[in-house]
């Protein structure tokens, strides 16, 4: 296990729980919205096209189908999106269980631990800390509370699959944000209560549309530096809650939301309001960080009329260890977001379970890259304990195999 003796933490994989709905919320969910649930979870059903479809995304957010690029003819359009298979004109969210390498992976890794554990032998991985998928899109929901109360089964389920796993599966909270107090009550709540829960996973954007500079948003940015927990930015491309562009190809949205976060983020002066919290953005890449930073640099002066409450400039704010960023594995640019950056900003990650996971190439890609032996270690563990320092105790070889 581990990187040449080193502790190597996954630190996006995910629990895809609408795969089996019922298996992750039925019996977790509170008893005022059982009910409500259960027409949630049969409608879900009886929109599915196949077997690992959402469902309930035909009724959050109805969409007609991605205009391919440089066709403009509908007819054209669905005849490319037949040609093209994989289920794009079903608008199933990407939910094959096959992975980018065309490895299949068994769907009970979303409520079995042991076949997770399992496939992190295979991956090399000792600790995977994991996103719910799809429930930041449960704002779309007009109920707030049912938001809430969905997000509250979540956690008692992954409170249980967690448990006797040895401290190699940790747990990322899904936030409310129509509902911030809520959240906090579950942040402090599970920071009490579960060695393993990981902090709070926060969307780009706000459901309102504004952006995360919001101050609605600061009493979760205080108890979270109050916790020594960091936030986890992530949001899945073309779906609520929305940034912009949100006809974009998948790969370019997910750049474009990551990027909308971070400018929010740095230019309204999060970071010096907060200095000792940590941000990570996951899911967005990272070989555009050079670029960003730079550009922030340039338009956003500390107490200048465009960003008043920054104090930091943004290369500062990453050099000081606030601001993070995951990389995919088999990005092409890592190296020069290295030389530029250093090596400190980057969290290793692979996605698992879903399609586009490198799974179970992940480690040995990073290996063979033509970057120092330092920057693989600290980008495959390292830095993840400096991002959560709750890691901080943990060996690769105290990682129970």
């Amino acid at each position: 296990m581990g990187y040449n003796g080193h502790l190597v933490v996954d630190m996006d994989s995910h629990i895809r729980q609408y795969w089996d709905l019922d298996r992750t919320y039925k019996e977790h969910m509170d008893p005022a919205y059982r009910e409500t649930y259960a027409r949630f979870s049969e409608a879900s059903a009886a929109l599915k096209r196949r077997t690992g479809d959402r469902g309930f995304d035909a009724f959050l957010w109805p969409k007609l189908p991605t205009r391919p690029l440089g066709v403009y003819e509908a007819f054209d359009a669905a005849a490319a999106l037949e040609a093209a298979g994989d289920g794009a004109a079903a608008g199933d969210g990407g939910s094959r269980s096959s992975t980018s390498t065309g490895v299949e992976i068994d769907p009970a890794c979303n409520w079995d631990p042991a076949i997770r554990l399992r496939d992190m032998e295979t991956a090399a991985v000792d600790i995977s800390v994991m996103f719910p998928s799809s429930a930041d899109s449960f704002c779309a929901l007009r109920d707030a509370g049912f938001e809430a109360a969905l997000h509250r089964a979540y956690h008692r389920f992954m409170h249980e699959y967690c448990a006797e796993a040895g401290g190699r599966l940790w747990w990322l909270g899904a936030s409310a944000f129509r509902d911030i107090a809520e959240t906090i009550d579950q942040l402090r709540y599970w920071a009490k209560n579960d060695p393993y829960f990981a902090g709070m996973s926060i969307p780009r954007s706000c459901p309102d549309g504004s952006m995360l500079d919001n101050p609605d948003i600061h009493p979760l940015y205080a108890a979270s530096q109050e916790l020594d927990l960091p936030l986890w930015v992530h949001s899945g491309a073309n779906r609520p809650p929305f940034t912009p562009w949100t006809d974009a190809p998948n790969g370019l949205y997910h750049a474009i939301g990551g990027q909308y976060a971070a400018a929010a983020l740095i230019g309204g002066g999060v970071f010096d309001m907060f200095p000792r919290l940590r941000i990570g953005l996951f899911e967005s890449f990272s070989g555009w960080m050079p670029y960003l930073v730079e550009k922030l640099d340039d338009g956003y002066k500390p107490g200048s009329a465009a960003a008043p409450k920054l104090a930091r400039s943004a290369s500062e704010i990453v050099a000081d260890g606030n601001f993070f960023c995951s990389i995919e594995a088999d990005e092409e640019h890592i190296g020069y977001a290295i030389e530029t950056l250093g090596e400190h900003p980057w969290l290793f990650s692979t996605d698992y379970p879903h399609n586009g996971s490198p799974w179970p190439n992940g480690v040995p890609i990073v290996a063979g890259k033509a970057i120092p032996e330092s920057a693989k270690i600290m980008l495959l563990g390292e830095n993840a304990k400096r991002f959560l320092p709750q890691l901080a105790g943990v060996t690769a070889a105290a990682a129970p195999a």
